[in-house]
């Protein structure tokens, strides 16, 4: 019994580090955040520089309906990117704070998500070292996709799509636990309005993020149907806010104005559209599978849906149904990218997105596999069948097509530790000086050497490029281009 508590509190103490090591080393690597090309574009534009915060606030709400007007429906990401933005209030200081609060708000969220969701499944237990063991899969397999370098470590990519998914994660937090019966009715119309709130903000974040953030409400709540077979109010309300939010987004002028000019006048183009998102979908999929470790954490949730099948019995046909649907997901994600852009194009930043949906719906279904292997073939009381999907973890593990010294988090953390990160952004601040304290109205200077997988300081040669001429009419110059090689 006492070997039994120790491996539970060994279990939680390993789990316990791990997580903190790959929150701190991408948050502690956010820190060194540089401002990059649309940072200085859209301070710019929302003009107001170091006044009283009621002056300020008014500027981002009337910077918002700008762009609603006439570039993108993202009515929430662009308030929050005037609000936040560090150009306009205390600089790099400030980026400094939302970048690292950034990670932090991303890995509580989803720690919010994973420990509210096991409360259907373990009930009135806690669990945590069941609870954190899942948590640790999810959150290293999505590091570990390594595409998270315009969302941890470029301030637009942060608020335009990192900040609006992780208030979507919130939203399905509070959705789930509104539809706990452990807490009374009181609570629950507070999370719903909870939920509604931050799912109303999420869908005025990317179009991903709206549409994943409706598609996963809208399951979820279909699941909490077929569980109880009564219509919740409650839920319908939640949902409709996404919806309306989604809504509001889409029909903003300056979509319409944006895809002109991205399409060419083509239209929209839905039927190629939905080929490129199939044809993104499945690259991806293949590129997860092939270059990550994506294949040993799904054996391992395909062990833990063995070990969990017993408490999923009474609601395993339900939770099968959700979760075949859930699969689904990455296309909902993947089509408004493939129309937004009229191409192929497929960010960095909407990677992300497309990632974490993906691994959550993919695992959650590896569980779900893994309950359904139990009930056909009794694995978890086989001690010889569990002994030899363990010795298939490890050979799958060895097989791996991921070798240590590949992985993205050590190589953020070697990044970090070594001074690369540092000596980066001290290079980078030392141009920033620079700008803001030279006479010349027409400067040339040399860009700093580029760091894989960081979003790096960038301008051109061509001081009328769009990015040169954010950096000119910040810092006040006439021209500011790069020193040619």
């Amino acid at each position: 019994m006492n070997l039994k508590k120790y491996g539970k509190g060994a279990l939680i103490a390993v789990n316990g580090l791990v997580i903190f090591f790959m929150v701190y080393v991408i948050a502690a690597s956010a820190g060194y955040t540089v401002l990059v090309g649309d940072d200085f574009t859209h301070g710019v534009r929302v003009g107001a520089f170091h006044v009283p915060f009621f002056q300020y606030f008014a500027a981002s709400l009337q910077y918002m309906k700008e762009i609603y007007l006439d570039w993108q429906g993202t009515y929430f990401a662009m308030f929050i990117q005037a609000l936040l933005s560090p150009i306009n209030n205390f600089g790099l200081p400030q980026l400094k704070a939302v970048m690292i609060l950034n990670v932090l708000l991303f890995a509580g969220a989803l720690f919010g998500v994973v420990w509210t969701a096991f409360d259907f499944i373990l009930k009135k237990e806690k669990m945590p070292h069941i609870r954190l063991t899942v948590f640790t899969i999810i959150l290293f397999t999505i590091l570990d996709a390594d595409i998270f370098t315009e969302i941890f470590f470029w301030y637009s990519g942060a608020v335009a799509y990192s900040i609006p998914f992780s208030f979507m994660l919130l939203a399905v937090m509070f959705f789930l636990l509104s539809n706990n019966d452990s807490y009374s009715k009181k609570k629950k119309r507070v999370f719903s309005v909870c939920a509604a709130f931050f799912l109303f903000c999420a869908s005025g974040g990317s179009l991903a993020v709206t549409g994943t953030g409706c598609y996963i409400v809208l399951l979820l709540a279909f699941g909490f149907y077929l569980m109880s077979r009564k219509i919740s109010v409650s839920n319908i309300v939640v949902t409709a806010a996404g919806i309306i939010g989604a809504i509001v987004n889409v029909i903003a002028p300056g979509n319409f104005s944006r895809h002109t000019q991205n399409s060419g006048g083509e239209g929209f183009m839905l039927l190629q559209s939905a080929k490129w998102t199939v044809k993104n979908v499945w690259a991806e999929t293949e590129r997860l599978t092939k270059e990550t470790m994506f294949g040993v954490m799904l054996i391992a949730m395909l062990l833990m849906g063995i070990y969990l099948a017993d408490r999923l019995r009474g609601s395993l046909k339900e939770y099968g149904i959700v979760s075949v649907l859930a699969l689904a997901v990455g296309y909902v994600t993947a089509l408004p990218v493939a129309v937004g852009y009229a191409g192929p194009l497929f960010p960095n930043r909407c990677y992300f997105i497309l990632d974490v949906v993906m691994v959550i719906a993919f695992l959650n279904f590896a569980v779900f596999i893994g309950c359904c292997l139990n009930e056909w073939a009794g694995l978890r009381e086989n001690r010889s069948a569990c002994a030899v999907l363990f010795v298939v973890l490890f050979a799958v593990f060895l097989a791996s097509p991921e070798r240590s010294e590949d992985s993205p988090l050590l190589t953020v953390a070697k990044l970090m530790h070594n001074g690369t990160y540092r000596d980066y952004y001290e290079e980078c601040t030392a141009i920033y000086d620079y700008l803001e304290n030279c006479e010349e109205e027409n400067v040339v200077l040399p860009m700093p050497d580029y760091i894989e997988g960081f979003e790096c300081f960038y301008f051109d040669e061509d001081e009328t490029a769009w990015v040169n001429v954010g950096l000119a009419e910040y810092y006040g110059k006439e021209s500011v281009r790069r020193k040619e090689e």
